[in-house]
């Protein structure tokens, strides 16, 4: 016969409920009600109830408080908002470049005070209700609840989500039947695949140079963030795009897609495979006689940067000698960020020497990436730091144009940004963090200006959904008719440019917008709405 102690054992190991794992559970149903979690009922609720099923024997005890453990937090991860885990670990190759302030400084962010504070609120909250309250009984209440719920939605025709500002199609006998959301964006990359820039010549001026200035971490939504998206800089532009789609939250794809900005917008996995050579935008100008420059203000080793535009994008050219230039900033895997205006200013004295006709000219700059370091300014929080490189970009930037005007050389200046810095975050991507490649993000301050012409005429602002195909169209026009002369006109060059409706991709995510709403796939999985802020 067993003792009443082990007796008492063996019936408190039986009647094993939730226990601590309520705190979990109403943990996601929160951050799931306020938005920052992903939360899949059904999922939860089969944990649960495993969780619920009686286990008898101490070794039973543990294996089954591993297992769960596990489990718990590969759920916890699936409820998130972060990327594919095949996806992340690619990406976690990556951290070994990280210094450790930037380590944590990421850690900061993800580890918030008012995370942290909503944690021992919850945690003090369960301690003290559960001494009166069968919490677990609630939490199983609650999950049957919203799965329940979720199953209902399942078996309508269609949600709300989904239909209600669908895109139309047309149907037979003329009737528009509204679109899945799978199927619209079938018919734009169907409908993007038939679109292209020609680049035709005659040249119509007989001497000037084209130079795309490409911006890492530039989004509108940042500008607007540090109070910065009125400044004099962008006044000066004769085309400026207020929703311009870059269409990417990452360079090395973003650097693909403006080379390759003479035909429609490819799927991202196409960027990685060859084209049609009229795609792309530097081969373009090389085949009117341009010779194609590359110049970057670092190293271009981070994620095989230089390669990829060697390589993918076609501009298979020398970079620009950086010896001697001034160090700026520091990059987050401590190689040096070179002083925009110093290295933009060896482009023009190398340029002035050099005796072609017309030169097309590439350039990116990192100033802006998140984590970089200001040597004389230690301490900065992610914040200022960003405002203080971004007012000493816009200067660099400001000066240039001062000296290329003062030199009176013929240039055609296009600044397109790469992406966004996420400087603000949302609920369910903190500060930084870009996986997911939402309109924060990608809607950037993209412009043109004509330098060394006649004409002073006024800015020519672009308020349609465009993307690459816009610029590359603008080029191709003053490819024909030049914009230098003293009847240049800005509106005659944007005259019925194409419009791109948004869809953006990273490798895992997409984001497409749907009537007012904009939608998110991740990893080929269900359309959610995504709530832009």
């Amino acid at each position: 016969m067993k003792s009443s102690h082990s007796a008492t054992q063996d019936a408190t190991a039986l009647s094993l409920g939730l226990g601590a794992w309520s705190v979990y559970f109403i943990a996601k149903l929160l951050l799931s009600w306020q938005g920052t979690l992903n939360f899949h009922p059904l999922p939860n609720l089969a944990f649960a109830l495993l969780l619920l099923i009686p286990v008898a024997g101490k070794i039973r005890l543990r294996i089954r408080a591993a297992l769960a453990l596990l489990a718990g937090a590969a759920l916890l991860y699936h409820d998130s908002w972060l990327p594919p885990p095949e996806t992340a670990l690619q990406q976690l190759s990556t951290l070994k470049g990280f210094s450790l302030h930037y380590l944590l400084d990421l850690a900061g962010r993800v580890l918030s005070l008012s995370l942290l504070t909503g944690a021992v609120i919850l945690l003090c909250g369960y301690w003290l209700l559960s001494r009166y309250l069968r919490l677990g009984t609630l939490v199983m209440i609650a999950l049957l609840g919203v799965s329940g719920r979720q199953l209902w939605q399942d078996r309508a025709p269609a949600s709300p989500a989904v239909a209600a500002d669908s895109a139309a199609a047309p149907a037979a006998g003329g009737q528009s039947a509204p679109q899945t959301p799978d199927q619209q964006l079938a018919t734009f990359f169907k409908n993007e695949g038939q679109r292209m820039v020609k680049f035709q010549g005659p040249l119509a001026d007989p001497g000037f140079d084209v130079l795309l200035l490409h911006i890492c971490s530039l989004s509108w939504d940042d500008l607007r963030t540090i109070g910065m998206d009125q400044h004099p800089l962008l006044g000066r532009f004769d085309f400026l795009f207020s929703n311009f789609n870059s269409a990417t939250p990452y360079s090395g794809p973003a650097a693909l897609r403006v080379l390759r900005a003479s035909c429609g917008q490819p799927k991202h996995s196409e960027l990685y495979q060859s084209a049609s050579k009229d795609c792309y935008l530097f081969e373009n100008l090389a085949a009117l006689g341009f010779k194609t420059e590359l110049t970057l203000n670092h190293d271009g080793s981070f994620d095989d940067f230089l390669k990829q535009i060697r390589t993918d994008g076609r501009l298979n050219q020398p970079l620009m000698s950086q010896q001697g230039l001034p160090v700026g900033l520091r990059s987050f895997d401590n190689s040096p960020i070179y002083s925009d205006y110093a290295v933009l200013n060896r482009w023009l004295e190398q340029r002035q020497q050099d005796g072609n006709a017309h030169v097309a000219a590439y350039y990116n700059t990192i100033s802006l990436h998140d984590g970089n370091r200001i040597p004389n300014a230690p301490g900065l929080n992610t914040m200022d730091s960003y405002k203080y490189r971004a007012n000493r970009l816009f200067a660099d930037l400001n000066q240039f144009i001062d000296q290329l005007e003062k030199s009176h050389r013929k240039l055609i200046l296009v600044l397109v940004p790469e992406h966004g810095a996420a400087l603000r975050g949302d609920k369910q991507q903190f500060s930084g963090l870009r996986e997911i490649p939402t309109p924060h993000i990608t809607i950037v301050p993209a412009a043109i200006k004509v330098i060394g012409g006649q004409g002073h005429p006024g800015q020519t602002r672009i308020d349609q959904p465009s993307s690459y195909l816009a610029v590359s169209t603008i080029l191709s026009r003053m490819m024909n008719k030049s914009p230098f002369g003293a009847d240049y006109q800005p509106a005659e060059f944007a005259r019925d440019l194409p419009t791109t409706p948004y869809v953006s991709e990273s490798a895992s995510s997409i984001v497409m917008q749907n009537g007012k709403r904009f939608l998110l796939q991740q990893d080929g999985g269900d359309w959610t709405d995504y709530p832009v802020q």
